[in-house]
C-alpha cells in the first residue's frame, strides 16, 4: 500500500518540476528501502516585476506605467531564467552492490532549464519599438540566450551508512536552443531612411521532428560529511552535483551566423523592411542580412547544478536548527547564490523554516517552508521566493514539493 501511495504521488504530481534548496531532512537510521520525489518549478529575473512578467507570460494588457516600472530597474546587463522538473529516485539498502555496504539507486526524471543575459536597450527596442530609439545607438552586445529540455535514467550506488551516493545518468535532449549576440549595435537616423547595423552573433536550434534530438550521460553525486560544532554534538555538511554531463546533438542543429557592419540607406532599406515582392523575388531575407546557415551535429554542457551546505538532521529534538550553503548553476546568467536560514521544530510532526538568499537570477529573495512527518512519510512544501509568488512585487515565482517515503 505504501508503495503504491509513493507511485500515485509521482505520477499526481509530476507537473511539479527539479530540485531546491530547501534543506533535505537527513535520516541517519537504517532503513531497508526509500522513495524520493523532488519537484519545483521556478522563474526569476534581476530586473522585471512581477506585474509586467505575468501579462507577458499568462496574457492582458502591458500598460506604459508597467513598463516603466521594470524598465527603470534594468542595468546594462540584466538575467533571467528558469528551471523545471522533477526527479523520483529508488533507493534500496538491503541488496549489496560490489561491497556490503553498498545499496543501489534509481533515478527517472524530467529537466527543462533556461536562461538569459540581456542589455537594457533591448528590452527598451523590444518593448517601446524602434521610435524612443530614433538617432540613438542601441547595444545589445553580451546578451546570450540557452534552453534545453531533457529526461534521465540513472542507475547507481549508495553508503548505505553516510547516505552518500553516486549515479550514472543517460540522457534523451527533447529541445535545445542557443544564441549569443558577441558584438551588436543598431542606430537609425531621426527620419529613419537609414539604418547602421553592426551584428557578430549565432544562433543554433534543434529542428529535428523527432522527438528524441540529441543524447547524453552525466553524473549526480551526493556526499555527506559530519563534523563536530561541539562536544558530542554532530552536523552535517552535504555536497551535491546534479547533470553533469554532455549532451550530443547529431547532424540536427541547425546554426545561423553573421559578423558583418551593415549600412541600409535608400533602396536598400526598403529591401530590408519595405518591398515584400523585392525579398521574395530569389532573396530571402538570410541572404538580404548576410547570414550564413548550416546544419550540424553539436556538443554541449547539460544544464547541471552544484551546491554545498549544511543540512538539516531530522533526529536533533533542538527548538532550532540552522542551515546555510551556496549554489552555482553552470550558465552565465546564473550568479553564485549563497543561502542562510533556520527552521522551528513545532514538534516531532511539524517544522517550519525560513530563508533568504542573495545571488541566482534574482538578487535577494525570502523563501518558507513546512515540513509534515507522518509515521514513514516525510512532505515539505515551500517556496524559494515567497514575496514573488504571493504578490507582483517581487521578480518571480517559485514552488516546491519533496515527498519521501522511508520503509
Amino acid at each position: 500500500m505504501r508503495l503504491f501511495v509513493c507511485f500515485f504521488c509521482f505520477f499526481y504530481l509530476n507537473s511539479l518540476k527539479a530540485q531546491f534548496i530547501l534543506p533535505l531532512q537527513y535520516d541517519t537510521n537504517i532503513i531497508n528501502q526509500e522513495y524520493l520525489l523532488n519537484g519545483t518549478v521556478d522563474y526569476g529575473f534581476s530586473s522585471i516585476r512581477n506585474d509586467f512578467s505575468n501579462k507577458f507570460f499568462f496574457g492582458g494588457f502591458i500598460s506604459d506605467e508597467v513598463k516603466d516600472k521594470s524598465f527603470g530597474l534594468h542595468n546594462g546587463i540584466n538575467r533571467g531564467g528558469f528551471e523545471a522538473g522533477a526527479e523520483w529516485e529508488y533507493r534500496n539498502y538491503q541488496l549489496s552492490a560490489f561491497k556490503k555496504n553498498r545499496g543501489i539507486v534509481v533515478k527517472l526524471g524530467y529537466g527543462s532549464f533556461g536562461s538569459v543575459l540581456y542589455s537594457k536597450d533591448l528590452f527598451g527596442l523590444t518593448f517601446y519599438g524602434n521610435e524612443a530609439y530614433l538617432g540613438q545607438n542601441v547595444d545589445f552586445s553580451g546578451s546570450t540566450f540557452n534552453y534545453m529540455s531533457f529526461q534521465k535514467l540513472g542507475f547507481g550506488f549508495i553508503d548505505k551508512k553516510s547516505k552518500s551516493s553516486l549515479t550514472l545518468n543517460a540522457y534523451s535532449i527533447s529541445n535545445y536552443a542557443s544564441g549569443r549576440a558577441y558584438n551588436g549595435g543598431l542606430f537609425q537616423s531621426d527620419n529613419i531612411d537609414s539604418i547602421n547595423l553592426l551584428l557578430d552573433a549565432n544562433l543554433d536550434l534543434a529542428n529535428s521532428s523527432s522527438f528524441v534530438k540529441g543524447i547524453g550521460i552525466g553524473l549526480d553525486f551526493d556526499y555527506r560529511i559530519p563534523f563536530e560544532i561541539k562536544k558530542d554534538k554532530i552536523a552535517f555538511v552535504q555536497m551535491t552535483v546534479r547533470n553533469f554531463g554532455i549532451a550530443y546533438l547529431p547532424s540536427n542543429v541547425s546554426n545561423y551566423q553573421t559578423d558583418t557592419n551593415y549600412i541600409y540607406e535608400g533602396f536598400t532599406l526598403d529591401q530590408l523592411i519595405g518591398d515584400a515582392n523585392i525579398l521574395n523575388n530569389g532573396t530571402s531575407i538570410l541572404d538580404t542580412l548576410n547570414i550564413t546557415e548550416q546544419t550540424k551535429s553539436s556538443i554541449r554542457m547539460l544544464p547541471g547544478h552544484v551546491q554545498i551546505g549544511k543540512i538539516i538532521d531530522e533526529h536533533n529534538t533542538s527548538m532550532f536548527q540552522s542551515y546555510f550553503g551556496a549554489q552555482l548553476y553552470y550558465t552565465l546568467a546564473y550568479a553564485p547564490l549563497i543561502y542562510i536560514g533556520g527552521q522551528l521544530r513545532v514538534n516531532e510532526y511539524i517544522k517550519f523554516g525560513s530563508h533568504v538568499s542573495y545571488g541566482g537570477f534574482t538578487k535577494f529573495r525570502m523563501g518558507i517552508y513546512a515540513n509534515f512527518d507522518i509515521n514513514k512519510f516525510n512532505l515539505g512544501l515551500g517556496s524559494e521566493d515567497i514575496i514573488g509568488t504571493i504578490s507582483n512585487v517581487g521578480r518571480g515565482k517559485s514552488l516546491q514539493l519533496r515527498l519521501r517515503c522511508a520503509l
